[in-house]
């Protein structure tokens, strides 16, 4: 397997996410996911397609990996 083809359970943390999303509560409600509508890092009044971490890091391999 391709070393930069790696899938989510061989990956490590996603830096930055915890830090993120420690303090959400205190932040206000979030977009939701448009691929499964889980919460995202982003607030509602976002703008465009907003993504959770989990589904951003599958878009990026898919984009990465195709061809």
């Amino acid at each position: 397997m391709d070393e930069y083809c790696t899938g989510p359970e061989q990956a490590g943390p996603t830096p930055g996410v915890a830090a993120t999303t420690a303090g959400a509560e205190e932040q206000g409600p979030f977009a939701e996911c448009v691929l499964c509508r889980e919460p995202t890092e982003y607030p509602q009044t976002h703008r465009g397609i907003t993504l959770c971490p989990r589904c951003e890091w599958l878009e990026a391999q898919r984009s990465a990996c195709s061809g």
